[in-house]
């Protein structure tokens, strides 16, 4: 599996606009750092953005199968299915981690009402998380409609806790049950996303989802 993961990395450097995306990569990280730090973790934007910059490895990889080359390698369905995810799992879980860890000090540092802040904002992060790689798993070959329904299906977790929060519910008042929940929903949405491009594998790469780097590119 060691020797997978290196040849899923060596794969980013391949991919188009290389030096674009690592760009982007940096900006979501710097930005949700600041979110971070000027909200001191009381909103969920700024730690999604972090473990979201990870992902843009995903792209890079699956991008490198638009090459001929690749095209006609045995390694094309390694390249579409396999290796990208691998790839930004650990990465994913790494980044996760440190934010659960850091929210939950922020949490441990007042009382009652902001335990129950940071724990609505892990576990919606956990709904993001579930959410992205799912759609990371089909956008490349059905951009339009995956792109449409993710942007549908974020606001659901959203609705979810302001109707848990105003019932009462206890969910958000252990902190640590919904860092649990988090990584159980990242868990299924990365073996939901692998799945979907298994299934999905035979239907051609959307052009509309590699547009900028394609035109870039030429």
């Amino acid at each position: 599996m060691f020797s997978e993961l290196k040849n899923a990395y060596k794969l980013v450097q391949y991919g188009l606009s290389f030096k674009k995306q690592v760009g982007f990569a940096i900006l979501f990280a710097s930005i949700g750092l600041v979110l971070e730090v000027v909200t001191q973790g009381r909103q969920s934007t700024g730690a999604f953005y972090i473990v979201l910059s990870g992902l843009f490895i995903y792209q890079l990889i699956i991008s490198a199968d638009v090459s001929t080359l690749v095209q006609s390698s045995p390694y094309k369905k390694k390249i579409q299915c396999f290796y990208p995810i691998i790839s930004v799992v650990p990465w994913t879980y790494i980044t996760f981690t440190i934010i659960a860890v850091i929210h939950g000090l922020f949490a441990k540092a007042g009382g009652q009402e902001l335990t129950q802040t940071h724990a609505q904002n892990i576990f919606l992060i956990g709904c993001f998380l579930f959410v992205t790689m799912i759609y990371f798993g089909v956008t490349y070959k059905f951009f339009v409609v995956s792109t449409v329904l993710m942007c549908v299906s974020i606001f659901i977790p959203i609705t979810a806790v302001n109707i848990l929060s105003k019932s009462g519910s206890t969910l958000f008042d252990s902190y640590g049950k919904c860092v649990v929940i988090a990584y159980i929903l990242l868990t299924i949405g990365s073996l939901g996303g692998y799945l979907l491009a298994q299934i999905t594998y035979k239907y051609e790469l959307s052009k509309l989802a590699f547009r900028g780097m394609l035109g870039k590119k030429k």
